[in-house]
């Protein structure tokens, strides 16, 4: 069984702390986008490994926070995915859906080979309904 580090440990914390303070702080869907009724957001991660995180499907509501970054599945990884462009984009331009690919740029501890980058590709798809 590996152990994380302190260090490690305690930024995990941090960010953990970070989202969650970012999270409390944005508006409300209903304030950011009066129109929206749910966002929906189907998140689907690719990668090099064998075994890859699930895929994760997010509808939030009008009281929901209008808040869009993920950390990224893995647990060893410091990354994130910010998909705040790109709601803000799609429901700008009142489309009735988007999609797009990022790709998180985080470290991951592997191997006691140190840190190497993650390099896991997010596929997204953001279907708003507008009322």
């Amino acid at each position: 069984m590996r152990l994380a580090s302190p260090s490690s440990e305690s930024a995990r914390q941090q960010r953990h702390d970070r989202l969650r303070r970012d999270r409390a702080a944005a508006q409300a869907i209903r304030s950011a986008y009066p129109t929206i009724v749910t966002l929906g957001l189907k998140l689907h991660f690719e990668g090099s490994e064998a075994r890859v995180p699930a895929d994760q499907v997010h509808v939030m509501h009008p009281p929901a926070r209008a808040f869009f970054e993920f950390p990224c599945p893995y647990a060893d990884c410091d990354g994130q995915f910010n998909l705040s462009d790109a709601v803000g984009a799609v429901l700008a331009s009142s489309k009735k859906s988007a999609a797009g690919v990022l790709e998180c740029v985080g470290l991951r501890a592997k191997d006691h080979a140190g840190r190497q980058s993650c390099k896991l590709h997010l596929h997204y798809t953001i279907t708003p309904e507008y009322q």
